[in-house]
């Protein structure tokens, strides 16, 4: 497993232009922008070095990535999904997404022993990439399965929340802080 120290000295040396926060001893918090085409993206990329990687999937355990700016345009009612190859929810946090799906959790594609600059970083601006040709065209063109088949068995009104509102929470979609009551 490469340290979150180790991570840090990586990223500085391959991306010496973005910005490293520590807030504990465990985490680290890159912000720095992506421009895969014509626009240029603020990422924020949040990586946890796990105390016991055993019995953890590979979903808890990757690196949080989230676009800061622009924000994320959702194309509601669009076949693909309002916004594919996101989690407006995921398990390592209680903040509202949306974070990028970069990998295949159960592919084993991404692992606690992978460099964050040599993976997270080129499959976000991949993802970027796929992202400013979905807009154009309404077709995710990037490789990788939808975090959830159209054919799943989920409750049909999550399925229409998530399809015109773009998320199943109940937060997201009242626009409602529920933090502060």
């Amino acid at each position: 497993m490469i340290t979150v120290g180790n991570q840090i000295t990586d990223m500085h040396a391959v991306l010496p232009t973005w910005s490293c926060d520590q807030p504990d001893k465990r985490t680290a918090v890159w912000h720095g922008t992506l421009t895969p085409h014509k626009t240029t993206y603020r990422l924020r990329v949040e990586y946890t070095e796990p105390l016991l990687p055993e019995g953890r999937t590979n979903l808890y355990l990757q690196p949080l990535v989230e676009v800061l700016s622009p924000t994320l345009i959702r194309r509601f009612g669009n076949a693909e999904g309002s916004l594919p190859h996101v989690y407006f929810a995921h398990p390592r946090t209680q903040r509202i997404g949306p974070f990028l799906c970069l990998f295949d959790d159960e592919a084993n594609e991404w692992t606690p022993d992978d460099r964050i600059s040599n993976t997270t970083i080129p499959w976000a601006s991949n993802w970027l990439s796929c992202y400013e040709s979905w807009l154009l065209t309404g077709k995710w063109f990037g490789t990788g399965k939808h975090i959830r088949s159209e054919t799943d068995s989920r409750n049909p009104v999550a399925a229409a929340l998530e399809r015109y509102h773009g998320s199943t929470s109940v937060a997201a979609v009242t626009r409602h802080d529920f933090s502060s009551a």
